[in-house]
C-alpha cells in the first residue's frame, strides 16, 4: 500500500519563490483552474492508494464553489474521500465564509473508516485518522508561526497516538521552521521513527523539513521518498508499506 501526504496550497500553483507570493498573490482569492488538472496528472503517475491532503478548498467562491478534494478524487478515480474543515467546530473561524472552506482531506482507493480528532491548542486543530487494512493513518497540519504552540500540539498528538491499538503512520505538514530539534521529544514520547529524510519546502529549492512521515515499530516500510511536483510551495511525501 502506498500512502502520500501533500500540502497542495489550495492549488494556487505558487512554488515558494518569494516573487510568486507577491506577483501571484491574487491566486489565493481566485484560483487558477488549470493547476488541479496538472497536479492530478502527476498524482496518477505516482500510483498511490491513500492520499492525505492539507490546504484544500472545500467549495468556496474562489474555486467556483467546487470542492477540490472531490475534483482530485474524480480525476484519480478514487471512490472514497472525506474533506473536513481544519478548524475546531466551535472556533470563530467557522463563521467566516472563505476560511471555513479551508479544509484538509483524505482520499482513498480502498474503503476504510474515517475518524477525526481535535487538538486543544492552536488555530488548526484537526487530526484526521483513516483506518484501512488494519492500519491507522493520522494526518495533521500544525501551526506556522509559534514554536510554543507546535510543541503543545506535538504533546497532544502524542496522547492521541498512544491510545491507538493498531499499527500506525503519522504524516503531515508539521511546520517545524526551527529545525528537526522540534520533533525530538515527540519521537521520544511516541517511539515513532521518522521516515522521510529529504527537505520539502519551498518546492522550488527545498531546504526545510516541514512535511514528514512517522511510523510505529510494527509498520514495515518498503520504500519512501519525496515527489518533485512543481504545483505547490510544498513537495509531496510518500511511503510504501508491506501489508
Amino acid at each position: 500500500m502506498k500512502i502520500m501526504f501533500y500540502n497542495i496550497a489550495y492549488c494556487t500553483g505558487v512554488t515558494g519563490a518569494v516573487k510568486h507570493y507577491f506577483m501571484k498573490s491574487w491566486r489565493f482569492l481566485w484560483l487558477p483552474l488549470g493547476i488541479i488538472k496538472k497536479m492530478a496528472e502527476e498524482l496518477i503517475k505516482a500510483k498511490i492508494d491513500v492520499l492525505c491532503l492539507a490546504e484544500v478548498d472545500g467549495g468556496s467562491f474562489r474555486n467556483r464553489f467546487r470542492c477540490q478534494a472531490k475534483q482530485i478524487a474524480q480525476k484519480l478515480k478514487f471512490p472514497f474521500f472525506k474533506t473536513v474543515t481544519k478548524y475546531h467546530p466551535f472556533s470563530i473561524w467557522q463563521f467566516m465564509g472563505l476560511v471555513r472552506k479551508q479544509h484538509d482531506a483524505i482520499l482513498s482507493r480502498k474503503k476504510g473508516q474515517f475518524k477525526k480528532h481535535h487538538l486543544k491548542s492552536g488555530v488548526q486543530r484537526l487530526v484526521q485518522e483513516y483506518i484501512v487494512d488494519g492500519i491507522s493513518i493520522f494526518s495533521v497540519h500544525f501551526a506556522l508561526l509559534s514554536k510554543r504552540i507546535r510543541q503543545k500540539q506535538f504533546r497532544e498528538l502524542a496522547e492521541i497516538i498512544r491510545k491507538c491499538p493498531r499499527p500506525h503512520l503519522v504524516c503531515g505538514d508539521f511546520n517545524i521552521n526551527r529545525g528537526l530539534e522540534e520533533i525530538k521529544e515527540f519521537v521520544r514520547q511516541t517511539g515513532l521513527r521518522r521516515i522521510i529524510k529529504e527537505p520539502t519546502f519551498p518546492s522550488i529549492s527545498p531546504s526545510m523539513y516541514l512535511d514528514m512521515f512517522f511510523a510505529s515499530p510494527d509498520v514495515r516500510i518498503r520504500n519512501a521518498g519525496v515527489l518533485h511536483i512543481p504545483y505547490s510551495d510544498h513537495l509531496p511525501v510518500w511511503v510504501e508499506i508491506n501489508h
